[in-house]
């Protein structure tokens, strides 16, 4: 299977994502389509290094247009997983806003029909999450957070809370 990922700006998840796709470029093909927020955020968790094993389109070295985007439309991927997703992303895809290298690969995923699967940052009311230094704290989800997730679960987004889940829905993609 070819796998596009996507990784945004938050640290909840990111150690967990880079160990899944690590597992799962031994049975596929995996490219990494990472933000602008991502890539700091990958350097301040310590995971960049892991995730420039993979073939990387960086947001930084795009142009406005995004033209790698394009992929999902000439069907060069089977599925494209965000993981982690930020809410801020997660909301862009709701609101169908294409500004940003994530945000403008899910819409060109949706428009050709190849299955968009979410591991969002805010997926419960409250989550416990860890700083770069291991310090444990709480991030209170707002409502419309959640809203955003239902609505594109209604639509036929996949939704899923931990990136440890994602093999077995890739299993029932194929």
């Amino acid at each position: 299977m070819k796998i596009a990922w996507g990784i945004s700006g938050a640290g909840h998840l990111l150690r967990e994502s880079v160990e899944v796709m690590e597992k799962l470029k031994e049975k596929h093909e995996i490219k990494v389509f990472l933000s602008r927020a991502g890539e700091e955020v990958a350097r301040m968790y310590g995971v960049l290094k892991r995730i420039g094993d993979f073939p990387i389109v960086r947001e930084s070295k795009q142009g406005y247009a995004f033209p790698s985007c394009g992929a999902f439309n000439l069907g060069k991927f089977d599925v494209f997983i965000i993981s982690p997703a930020t809410s801020n992303t997660v909301a862009k895809i709701r609101l169908g806003i294409a500004d940003s290298l994530l945000s403008c690969c899910a819409t060109q995923a949706l428009k050709s029909k190849v299955p968009l699967i979410l591991v969002p940052t805010d997926s419960k009311p409250i989550i416990e999450t860890k700083a770069p230094d291991g310090q444990v704290f709480k991030i209170y989800v707002r409502k419309i957070d959640l809203e955003h997730l239902e609505a594109l679960k209604k639509e036929g987004t996949i939704i899923v809370e931990h990136p440890y889940e994602l093999e077995n829905i890739l299993e029932r993609l194929l």
